[in-house]
């Protein structure tokens, strides 16, 4: 018995060793083809062995694949721009004349209707076309930021202002709190406002009358760090996964019947803004209580 022990269990273990070494490389590419697929690293390429064994064919299979998807996303990403881009003059050209109709004085009420319907059509229109375009050049790497050291105080503060129009047209209270310091961070005004007051009007418009918004700004593991929360009626924990995807959109009963419903893209962009200056974006939800975006930057450039 003892004989059979001392020798089963060297073998094991030499056996879980030679498979182990097997196997490393099947695992390295389990692990770069993960890291590839995270959908913004396309233009990376396995490393194929030098020995034209099965994992050699494999890589390279893997490899020729990856490029027909690198080009397809590209062509892709290049259709959605220029499409955005061709679109926005007609756009304009109905808009302009909506808006003229609209200033006649003997228009009937039915068609003063009519074309204040359009142009609330063609305003919803233009803004899901102006985040085509952001997205798409985010992807192609040509949407710059112009950063400069600013209080960022103040933009909240501006956005915050903004919100609290909405929030008193909807029936909503909203409350800011922001520290007696100056918060000075290296950002870009116009898109950190964005960010803002895309969150704001969010959790304005899923918040049910007599609810309330809060908007909070201090630091925290020496990031700066924002967060707007609402009392509304949460996020299912289905969808939270979901809630940066593009033309994602929460179920209508979240949102008020008056509400028009959004383009789908305004937290896939307010992720890009965050990401592109270096920080995150979180959201935490409970059915029934209310959601809480949490935005983290970094107080210098890296």
């Amino acid at each position: 018995m003892i004989a059979f022990v001392v020798g089963v269990v060297p073998a094991v273990l030499v056996g879980q060793w030679i498979a182990g070494r097997a196997l490393e490389p099947v695992d390295r590419m389990i692990t770069e083809v993960r890291e590839i697929t995270d959908g913004r690293s396309l233009h990376r390429r396995l490393v194929v062995p030098m020995e034209r064994d099965e994992l050699g064919r494999l890589a390279a299979t893997l490899n020729q694949m990856m490029t027909r998807l690198e080009r397809s996303f590209a062509a892709l990403r290049r259709f959605t721009a220029d499409a955005s881009h061709e679109l926005k003059t007609p756009l304009t050209v109905v808009r302009a004349g909506v808006e003229r109709a609209i200033t006649r004085p003997d228009l009937p009420q039915e068609t003063l209707a009519s074309l204040e319907e359009t142009l609330q059509e063609v305003n919803r229109m233009t803004e899901l076309l102006e985040a085509l375009l952001t997205l798409a050049r985010a992807d192609e790497g040509r949407a710059d930021l112009h950063k400069e050291a600013v209080d960022i105080r103040e933009i909240i503060e501006e956005a915050g202002e903004t919100g609290e129009l909405l929030a008193e047209h909807a029936g909503v209270a909203i409350e800011i709190h922001l520290p007696p310091e100056p918060v000075v961070v290296p950002v870009d005004r116009s898109r950190i406002r964005q960010l803002a007051l895309n969150l704001i009007e969010n959790a304005v418009k899923y918040t049910p009358r007599g609810g309330q918004v809060s908007v909070e700004l201090g630091s925290h593991d020496g990031r700066v760090v924002f967060s707007v929360a609402d009392t509304g009626i949460g996020i299912a924990p289905g969808d939270l996964p979901h809630v940066f995807d593009r033309f994602w959109r929460a179920d209508s009963a979240r949102t008020r019947t008056s509400e028009r419903a959004g383009t789908g893209l305004g937290l896939a962009i307010c992720k890009w803004i965050a990401e592109a200056h270096g920080g995150t974006i979180e959201v935490q939800s409970r059915p029934g209580r209310g959601t809480t975006f949490t935005v983290g930057l970094p107080r210098s450039e890296h």
